[in-house]
């Protein structure tokens, strides 16, 4: 019998969060999502930069 684990909320984000687990009938992960349900918008100007740069630009951003 398959099964959904779901964790919710997820407190350590600031923001909604929640984690879904689809379990098969072995009790193997079938599948797992993150669903965030905060938009903040600086997601967009990460777009296309390198990996690198994003710590530095994303903690400027959230003021840590």
């Amino acid at each position: 019998m398959s099964r959904t684990i779901a964790i919710d909320p997820v407190t350590r984000i600031e923001g909604h969060a929640r984690v879904e687990i689809e379990l098969d009938d072995a009790g193997k992960v079938r599948s797992s999502a993150f669903k965030v349900m905060d938009f903040r918008g600086f997601e967009t100007v990460l777009r296309g930069m390198q990996v690198e740069m994003m710590p530095t630009v994303t903690s400027r951003i959230c003021g840590t």
